[in-house]
């Protein structure tokens, strides 16, 4: 059985998963909406073969003194990369999608939670999608409870 890599770019981005920088949720002044981290947990790589259903773990961050409640997490895939970091043509970043945050998540003052997103491969994902990175960006709302 060949296995197809999911992998992320924290900016956040899904080769396994190579973490990068972390993302802030955007926010508005005055609106209640408070901004927060987004990163890809280290170590915990997602390995997906067509049709499979897997996990992506991300760290919600929360730098302010009190308790944030995140509404929402989202992750848009994009053009995957090989282990060089140059695109593949051959293989859409529609093989791989990432579904929303399933339940609003709190994070405590100037905390962290570790939160589990479904991914999932398409059963017809072509063979050159063997492998690749799949780079995530992460957007979200959180609001003070």
């Amino acid at each position: 059985m060949s296995k197809w890599w999911l992998g992320a770019l924290a900016v956040v981005a899904l080769a396994g998963f190579a973490a990068g920088p972390s993302a802030v949720a955007p926010a508005a002044n005055g609106t209640g909406i408070k901004p927060f981290g987004i990163t890809d947990v280290p170590g915990r790589a997602t390995a997906l073969v067509p049709g499979a259903t897997g996990t992506r773990w991300i760290r919600l961050k929360n730098a302010e003194n009190f308790p944030i409640l995140v509404r929402t997490v989202a992750a848009a895939v994009g053009r995957p990369v090989d282990g060089a970091g140059k695109p593949v043509p051959a293989c859409p970043a529609s093989s791989v999608r990432v579904d929303p945050l399933a339940t609003p998540v709190t994070v405590t003052g100037d905390g962290t939670a570790d939160v589990a997103l479904t991914t999932h491969m398409v059963p017809g994902a072509p063979d050159a999608c063997r492998g690749l990175t799949f780079p995530l960006t992460y957007t979200g709302t959180a609001v003070k409870p």
